[in-house]
């Protein structure tokens, strides 16, 4: 087989393995079930309300609450409390303060917050003859407010919840404080840390942070 031919094989392998590889790579969301024990990797989205979570392979977003949140019915003995909880807890929560002229608000430690989540997922459902308005609000046929479907603040954007249970493979970037000159940045995980050596200016910092 000369070069052109086994390039060509090549090239045609791994077209079709990617090809193949798109086609099993579907979203775990569309065929879940309410109330079903969901594991789920993904990263986190600040919300201006809430946690929100970009589940890998999925377009819509997840509300994430707690088991033993005052919202939900999953006692809060199921939530494992372990390393990983507190800094998925850390890393998702932690601000800057504003600080002399410095004014921050929801100026975020840490993005690119990583994890592989397993709780309850809960899905918002719409019953037979009512409708979703823009707000959330669920009308049945004459216009009356009958409910609402979704998760979210100020209004029930989001179709799915999770409620998490447990926390795993933990990981983040921290990020430079909105007033200092540009530096490295440091990616974090349970038990090691790893500084990179591209500098990462504060003018081009991830949307959780802003």
């Amino acid at each position: 087989m000369n070069n052109s031919m086994w390039l060509l094989f090549l090239s045609f392998t791994c077209s079709a393995t990617a090809s193949a590889q798109k086609q099993t790579d579907a979203c775990i969301l569309d065929t879940a079930k309410d109330s079903q024990m969901i594991t789920v990797h993904g990263k986190t989205i600040q919300e201006p309300h809430d946690l929100g979570f970009d589940v890998v392979g999925c377009n819509d977003l997840v509300i994430l609450a707690y088991a033993g949140d005052r919202d939900n019915d999953v006692s809060a003995n199921q939530l494992r409390q372990d390393e990983n909880l507190k800094l998925f807890q850390k890393y998702s929560s932690a601000t800057y303060k504003s600080k002399g002229k410095n004014i921050c608000l929801q100026c975020m430690k840490y993005g690119d917050v990583e994890a592989t989540l397993t709780g309850r997922l809960e899905v918002a459902a719409i019953p037979p003859n009512a409708t979703k308005d823009q707000l959330g609000f669920l009308r049945d046929a004459s216009g009356k407010v009958v409910g609402k479907a979704g998760w979210g603040h100020p209004v029930p954007f989001a179709k799915y919840r999770l409620v998490i249970e447990s926390v795993s493979g933990v990981t983040a970037r921290k990020l430079p404080k909105p007033s200092a000159k540009p530096t490295s940045t440091t990616r974090e995980t349970v038990g090691r840390s790893r500084t990179t050596a591209t500098p990462t200016p504060t003018t081009a910092l991830p949307r959780s942070s802003l």
